[in-house]
């Protein structure tokens, strides 16, 4: 129990420290978005985002909008600009311009239903429903499996008293609706630590999904997976299409020939095509530009 205890106090300074060294970064999006809230089943504004590091430009006048339920891809050479996207969206980095909205019910058009993600904290963006896995898995190793979905919990009261409280029957059978949705019912009660590296991405998975998040964010979630993992992941993805609005960066094409209906190519942190994998796939501004990148 200490153990445990002492992983929930780190979380909470970690969590703690975020929200302090984060807050009110951003520059304010001045206009509210130019597509029309009323009568869409939009869930994500990006419009015109510049993001620029010593006069590089990073992201480059994007533009995008994502619908509710709906699984998009994002593929790029390095440098293209996909995890500065995410980071602006997370409220890691800062832009030069644009704006960035998020309604996290659709349901609700009232415009004060929308956010201003330029304006928030990641905490607070975390908080309003977007979660984000990144390439390298983030979990507890000294914890067993089970305990760290428990720990993922959304709870407004602050983490360790979170975890020192009783899960309620709901909540319980969540968590174990959630391991066995990632695969990993058998392991529940093992350290994370002895987890495969696949394994350890569905972990974290898992964990965004304790959360209850309304958009999720996968960046390479089968790097370092194995052939039947990768398998396993897109079976996983499957399941969560339209349960949960999903944005994926990732390089493998087999993979993202698998799961993409729609499919964003960024090129030099712009939009170069979208749509279809056949569309894709033919595109000639997307030969040129990727030749010799393997689509």
């Amino acid at each position: 129990m200490m153990n445990i205890e002492r992983t929930a106090s780190i979380a909470a300074k970690k969590i703690k420290n975020l929200a302090q060294h984060t807050h009110l970064k951003h520059k304010k999006a001045v206009n509210e978005p130019k597509k029309n809230l009323k009568n869409s089943d939009i869930v994500l504004y990006v419009e015109n985002l510049t993001v620029s590091f010593d006069g590089f430009k990073a992201l480059n006048d994007l533009t995008f909008y994502l619908n509710s339920g709906e699984l998009r891809c994002f593929i790029g050479p390095n440098g293209a600009g996909k995890s500065t996207m995410m980071d602006v969206l997370t409220g890691k980095t800062k832009v030069d311009s644009g704006s960035a909205w998020f309604v996290p019910d659709v349901k609700d058009k009232n415009p004060r239903n929308m956010l201003n993600l330029l304006e928030m904290d990641e905490v607070s963006i975390a908080n309003a429903g977007i979660g984000r896995k990144f390439q390298k898995p983030s979990v507890f190793e000294t914890i067993s499996v089970a305990q760290n979905l428990e720990l993922a919990l959304r709870c407004k009261r602050n983490i360790l008293s979170a975890y020192r409280a009783k899960l309620d029957s709901e909540q319980s059978d969540f968590l174990l609706s959630t391991l066995e949705r990632i695969k990993l019912s058998d392991k529940a009660n093992d350290l994370a630590s002895s987890l495969s590296h696949g394994q350890k991405q569905w972990l974290e998975i898992g964990m965004l999904l304790m959360q209850k998040p309304s958009l999720i964010m996968l960046d390479e979630p089968v790097a370092g997976m194995t052939p039947e993992e990768i398998d396993m992941t897109i079976d996983l993805l499957y399941e969560l299409e339209g349960e949960n609005t999903i944005m994926v960066i990732e390089h493998d094409m087999d993979f993202i020939r698998a799961i993409a209906n729609q499919v964003v190519v960024l090129n030099q942190g712009t939009v170069l095509a979208e749509g279809d994998m056949d569309c894709i796939q033919s595109n000639p501004k997307v030969i040129e530009a990727y030749l010799g990148e393997g689509l």
